[in-house]
C-alpha cells in the first residue's frame, strides 16, 4: 500500500505542475479581456499532492479551444472565438518545511493567440485577432500537508501580472491589471484513485488606464481518475466558474458598458501516462452551461519533465 501510494503521489505531482496558467475565453469581465486563467486550469491534477522529490521540474501545457459567446440567458450569440495557448511553467521544491507541510513555488509564462469573429460592436459585427504574452503567474507559496494516509490538503497564493493589452484591440492575450488568487485544495490518493477538488478565488484590481474593474470570481475544479495499470490513469474531470461581484466602470469606458456576471459549467475526460520520469496528459472538456461567457470545446495537451534534483 505504501509503495502504491508513493507511485501515485509521484505521478500526481507531475500532473500538478502541468496545471500552468493558461488564458481562457472572453467573458463578462472587461470587454476584450480573457479570464486570468481558463476555467478548469487544474483539472486532472491531484492539486494537494506533495512532490516525491526535491528539485525543479518544467512543464508545457498547450490548449486549443473552439468557442461561442453566450448571453445572460445562456443563449448562443454569433460571436465565435478560436484560442490557442501554450504555457511554460517551472516548479521549485527546495526541500523545506513550512507550517508543518512541504513548501514549493511556481512560476508560469503563457503565450496566447486569439481570433474573434462576429464580435458585437456599436458599429456592427467585427473580426479581430491578437497574439502575445498573457498574465505571468508568480506563486511564491504553496504548502501541502498529509492529514491522514492518502489524504492531502494544500493552500497557496498566486499573483498575476498585467499581460499584453491594447485599448484599441477587440481581443487581447493579456489583462491590463493585477489579480491576487488564494486557493485551497483537497486530494484523495488511495487505492489508485486521484479524487481532487481545487477552489480558487480571483480578486481583480483596477485597470488604471480606463478605471474599469472586472468582478471577482471563484472557480472549483474537480477530478476523479483511476490508475488502470502500466502508468496509465483515466477518468472524468469538470469545473464550475462563477463571477461573484459586479464589474465596476465609474469612468464610463466602452460606452459605459457593464457586463453581467459570468458563469460556466463543464464536464470532460482525461488520460495520463507516466513514461519513466516524464508525465504526459491529454484532456477534452465541453461546457454544458455558459452565461455572459464563452463556452464550447477544448483540448488540452501537457508534458512534465524534471530537470534538476536537490540532495541525494
Amino acid at each position: 500500500m505504501k509503495q502504491k501510494l508513493k507511485s501515485t503521489v509521484r505521478q500526481s505531482f507531475a500532473a500538478l505542475i502541468a496545471a500552468a496558467v493558461m488564458v481562457g475565453p472572453a467573458t463578462a469581465r472587461e470587454p476584450g479581456v480573457l479570464p486570468t486563467i481558463p476555467s478548469g486550469a487544474s483539472i486532472g491534477v491531484p492539486i494537494a499532492a506533495p512532490a516525491p522529490i526535491n528539485g525543479i521540474a518544467v512543464s508545457s501545457r498547450s490548449g486549443m479551444s473552439s468557442l461561442n459567446f453566450y448571453d445572460g440567458n445562456g443563449d448562443k450569440t454569433p460571436t465565435e472565438l478560436t484560442l490557442r495557448d501554450t504555457v511554460l511553467q517551472f516548479a521549485i521544491v527546495p526541500g523545506n518545511e513550512m507550517f508543518g507541510g512541504q513548501y514549493r513555488a511556481f512560476l508560469s509564462f503563457p503565450y496566447i493567440n486569439i481570433e474573434g469573429d462576429n464580435i458585437a460592436t456599436p458599429f456592427g459585427p467585427a473580426n479581430d485577432s491578437s497574439s502575445g504574452r498573457g498574465s505571468i503567474e508568480v506563486r511564491p507559496i504553496d504548502i501541502s500537508w498529509q492529514t491522514s494516509p492518502g489524504i492531502f490538503v494544500n493552500a497557496g497564493l498566486s499573483v498575476f501580472t498585467p499581460g499584453q493589452w491594447s485599448a484599441t484591440d477587440l481581443v487581447n492575450p493579456g489583462q491590463n491589471f493585477w489579480t491576487v488568487s488564494p486557493s485551497v485544495g483537497l486530494s484523495y490518493l488511495g487505492d489508485g484513485w486521484n479524487a481532487s477538488a481545487h477552489l480558487m478565488y480571483f480578486a481583480n484590481f483596477e485597470n488604471e488606464d480606463n478605471g474599469y474593474t472586472s468582478g471577482d470570481e471563484i472557480q472549483l475544479n474537480l477530478t476523479a481518475m483511476k490508475d488502470v495499470g502500466n502508468g496509465l490513469s483515466v477518468g472524468a474531470v469538470g469545473y464550475l466558474r462563477q463571477q461573484v461581484t459586479d464589474d465596476k466602470n465609474p469612468n464610463g469606458a466602452y460606452g459605459g458598458l457593464n457586463g453581467g456576471r459570468a458563469s460556466q459549467k463543464a464536464l470532460g475526460l482525461a488520460i495520463t501516462k507516466q513514461i519513466g520520469p516524464i508525465n504526459l496528459n491529454a484532456m477534452y472538456t465541453r461546457d454544458f452551461s455558459a452565461k455572459n461567457s464563452a463556452g464550447g470545446d477544448r483540448l488540452w495537451f501537457n508534458a512534465v519533465i524534471p530537470i534538476a534534483r536537490f540532495g541525494g
